[in-house]
């Protein structure tokens, strides 16, 4: 049995965009309705669609996606490697970051070197600067490094490839650092009463909303490579 996979690009960047859009329509929806009634359980299905819980849907269709990259990294690796293209190996490797990326979204791995800073600040190592969000001085570390580590693959790509590369990333992490970072800057300023702040409670949305929509425009990006290299995707059994 052989099974052909079969997608135009502007299917699967509808099913993107479109998905991103009801997930986060129905996160909007489920918190709306929480600030008016008060209610923020009906049974545990409010919860199904926070985007700030683990153990959610907008959860596991980001840790989905992000896995979905990861394969679609793979398969771009897979064909340079055959063709001996230069530079292959940074699609390996960002196959990779994308599988660490799908993991983390559910182990929250990012969320436990918040444990070291405290660490270190109780140790009087550094000052006591952050009482919030304290992994984001590593997650602004990782990305630079990680922007260092891709310089030489990113002058390999075209300038279609590398702006909506560029687009997606700039998107991706306004949501994972940027949002944290101003949420965090107000929580330290104290300049707002947080808990009654209806306007703040919002931030999670803005940070997964963006976290979502820049993967999926890394997608359709990653897919429209597949096109222009003319990979056929088939199954084979038996």
């Amino acid at each position: 049995m052989r099974l052909d996979v079969r997608l135009k690009l502007s299917e699967l960047c509808f099913a993107q965009f479109g998905l991103v859009t009801i997930v986060i329509g129905l996160g909007l929806a489920a918190h709306i309705f929480t600030i008016l009634t008060g209610h923020g359980n009906l049974f545990g299905f409010l919860r199904l669609l926070d985007v700030d819980s683990e153990q959610s849907i907008p959860t596991y269709f980001s840790l989905l996606n992000l896995l979905f990259a990861s394969i679609l990294l793979f398969v771009i690796y897979a064909y340079e490697n055959n063709e001996k293209t230069k530079g292959s190996r940074y699609w390996l490797l960002m196959s990779l970051l994308f599988l660490f990326l799908s993991f983390d979204e559910s182990a929250g791995v990012h969320e436990k070197f918040g444990n070291i800073y405290i660490y270190f600040r109780e140790q009087g190592i550094i000052p006591p600067t952050l009482n919030a969000h304290e992994w984001l001085p590593f997650g602004v570390a990782f990305v630079i490094v990680v922007a260092f580590v891709l310089i030489p693959f990113m002058r390999m790509l075209n300038r279609d490839t590398l702006r909506s590369f560029l687009i997606a990333g700039g998107v991706f992490v306004t949501g994972a650092v940027g949002i944290e970072a101003i949420q965090s800057a107000i929580l330290e300023s104290a300049v707002i009463d947080v808990e009654s702040s209806i306007a703040y409670s919002f931030g999670p949305l803005f940070e997964e909303g963006f976290e979502m929509y820049g993967i999926a425009i890394f997608n359709c990006a990653l897919y429209r490579e597949i096109t222009r290299r003319n990979i056929s995707l088939s199954i084979n059994s038996g």
